[in-house]
């Protein structure tokens, strides 16, 4: 199935897809989501990015579907569990890159409010961290170390918990099963 060819999904498909999205297993649903956005037309590319796995695994669920009828990768292979430790495809997945993303948010404007460069605040720090390795952890696109993370708190003269509960609310305070 080519990804231009968008077939119009069944009634009977349209339910099974219903179904999935309200299974309690949260790779189901990830799948039947991403399944159905490829029928309303979304790309591979974003779904992939969205659900967190490569646009070869959209493919394979969407001609899955087609064949079966389910959103299941198959028979005998399960959904992947929505866990900490294994969070591809899962809601965790996204909350965690919102997580990161929230706490680069905070650390940047602290930095920015004091009027620091980089260099400045590493400086006030007293580490070796590069700039460039910090504008990596104000941009979130890599986690920070937690020791680095209490430096930096504390060159700011910001509170770490205070930080990490507002970020964790914001990202986290959605998903079922997870503490509030």
């Amino acid at each position: 199935m080519s990804p231009t060819t968008r077939p119009k999904l069944t009634s009977r498909q349209r339910y099974a897809l219903a179904a999935a999205a309200q299974d309690s297993d949260g790779g189901t649903r990830v799948r039947a989501e991403a399944v159905q956005r490829w029928y309303d037309g979304e790309s591979q590319a974003g779904m992939a990015a969205r659900a967190n796995v490569s646009t070869t695994t959209i493919r394979r669920w969407v001609s899955d579907f087609a064949k079966t009828g389910t959103v299941l990768a198959g028979p005998g292979r399960q959904a992947e569990s929505s866990t900490l430790h294994s969070p591809r495809g899962t809601v965790v997945a996204l909350a965690t890159h919102q997580f990161l993303a929230a706490l680069a948010t905070e650390l940047r404007a602290a930095r920015r409010m004091r009027g620091w460069s980089r260099t400045d605040l590493l400086t006030a720090c007293g580490v070796g961290y590069s700039s460039a390795v910090l504008g990596h952890w104000e941009r979130g696109s890599r986690a920070m170390p937690v020791v680095a993370f209490a430096i930096l708190c504390c060159g700011l003269g910001i509170d770490p918990g205070e930080v990490i509960r507002r970020c964790y609310d914001e990202s986290f305070g959605q998903v079922r099963g997870l503490p509030r």
